[in-house]
């Protein structure tokens, strides 16, 4: 049994996380609301990172191809295509789910 979860990897502990939070939010409601103020500190935390992580990840991602401008000019290209198609996916999931 303890093999077992040292071999789970990471992605693994956070769907396990998700299915029990979605268990205990739905049989446990009123454990779930005095949960809220951690999960919107946790939230927060998160919306913090992104910004930060974002761009050290284009500067490191723009400064490792050099002097090859062409080649960037591609990456920017494809980056914003793939921004928008997630973007819009997103906005359709969210409006489907409302």
């Amino acid at each position: 049994m303890v093999n077992f979860l040292r071999k789970l990897t990471l992605t693994h502990w956070i769907l396990i996380s998700m299915v029990v939070g979605t268990v205990i939010g739905y049989c446990f409601p009123e454990t779930a609301q005095n949960l809220k103020p951690l999960s919107s500190i946790f939230l927060r935390m998160i919306k913090s990172l992104i910004a930060p992580l974002l761009f050290a990840t284009l500067v490191i991602g723009i400064a490792g191809h050099g002097d090859d401008l062409k080649q960037i000019g591609r990456i920017a290209l494809k980056s914003i295509i793939y921004f928008e198609i997630v973007t819009t996916l997103a906005l359709v999931i969210g409006l489907a789910a409302v």
